[in-house]
């Protein structure tokens, strides 16, 4: 008799846990809503991230963009800083390996896919020297590595390379995106 309360005591207690950790992985999901603010090498953004289901997020951005060049049409070295908004849905993919391996996930802790797609515009620049930033629209699928450190910073690394489309002369080229950005979330 002993042995079949043990024999129902260890079946009841695997299933019990069984059952806890499909529930766990069922929950492995990105933030709701996270916001923040990132600078990196060329530029400085706010950003909202919105779930869109366990493993997407709608990234959107507003940012200031920073433009450095030179050479022999220049006395001096010039730069420009003009606006940009971007969208971004972001397939978070290894969220669960994450998990498994005892990784942290807070904050969208994680390697992504996504395809950003950003407006530049001439509403208004900031420059050295007296510039038009012509009205322009990127496509660019990239990918991405965002971690969270201490209690509310991060950062970011992506590259991708896509497509580039100036409305104003209506001409279009390849665009290379790289970026490392250190951010802060509220």
């Amino acid at each position: 008799m002993k042995n079949y309360r043990l024999l129902f005591l260890l079946l009841f207690s695997s299933s019990t846990l069984l059952f806890a950790q499909n529930n766990s992985s069922s929950q492995v999901s990105v933030e709701k809503n996270i916001f923040g603010v990132q600078t990196g090498l060329f530029g400085a953004w706010a950003y909202n991230e919105t779930k869109l289901s366990a493993k997407i997020a709608l990234r959107s951005e507003l940012g200031l963009n920073l433009g450095i060049f030179g050479g022999n049409f220049y006395p001096k070295t010039g730069y420009i800083l003009y606006p940009t908004v971007s969208l971004e849905p972001r397939l978070y993919y290894n969220l669960d390996r994450r998990v498994k391996l005892n990784k942290n996930i807070d904050y969208n802790s994680g390697n992504y896919f996504g395809l950003k797609t950003t407006y530049g515009s001439d509403l208004f620049s900031i420059s050295n020297y007296n510039l038009i930033v012509n009205n322009h629209i990127t496509i660019v699928p990239k990918y991405g590595i965002r971690r969270s450190f201490a209690k509310n910073f991060e950062f970011e690394f992506s590259a991708g390379i896509g497509y580039g489309y100036n409305l104003d002369l209506k001409t279009s080229d390849t665009v290379l995106d790289l970026g490392f950005r250190i951010g802060y979330r509220f």
